[in-house]
């Protein structure tokens, strides 16, 4: 595509394409639209000024409402989620209570199969603890017999002899 030649453009090695071009032009002509520029908005500088209030004010009030506004549906959307939870806390309460959620049904038979087993061990426990307290009976209960027949037999012998 042929370049076309803007005022102000350099044919040297450093062509630049045709939107720098405008853009560095502008630049450099800046400070003479400028300056004319500032001339003609001074008498008009209270006019801009007000409205840069104006409109800064109407930004203001714009954004204040858009936050309101984002505010409230942020609210809205806490209490849907809220009230979802509630009813899934609600639905998976109501499938313990059914005795058929796999998540909570599991750990129950884990629990209840624990608990079997323990009772099962405490049985055995009461049952050797109950014997060997027989034992100890039985021991203490032969134990006196002997120690009467021995004090008998030794009373017999000492009464023997002092007759």
């Amino acid at each position: 595509m042929p370049s076309m030649k803007v005022e102000g453009d350099s044919d040297g090695d450093g062509d630049m394409s045709g939107g720098e071009t405008e853009r560095s032009n502008g630049s450099s002509r800046g400070p003479d639209r400028d300056s004319s520029a500032e001339e003609a908005d001074e008498p008009d500088s209270d006019d801009s000024s007000e409205m840069d209030e104006s409109e800064c004010e109407r930004r203001r009030n714009d954004c204040l409402e858009n936050l309101s506004n984002l505010e409230r549906q942020f609210s809205v959307l806490r209490e849907q989620l809220y009230h979802e939870r509630v009813k899934q806390v609600d639905h998976q309460l109501a499938e313990v209570r059914c005795g058929r959620s796999q998540e909570y049904v599991g750990p129950l038979r884990r629990l209840q199969e624990n608990m079997r087993i323990r009772i099962e061990v405490a049985g055995i426990l009461k049952q050797m603890r109950i014997e060997n307290i027989k034992h100890k009976y039985e021991a203490e209960e032969q134990a006196a017999h002997q120690h009467f027949k021995v004090g008998l037999t030794l009373s017999n012998d000492e009464g023997g002899d002092r007759s």
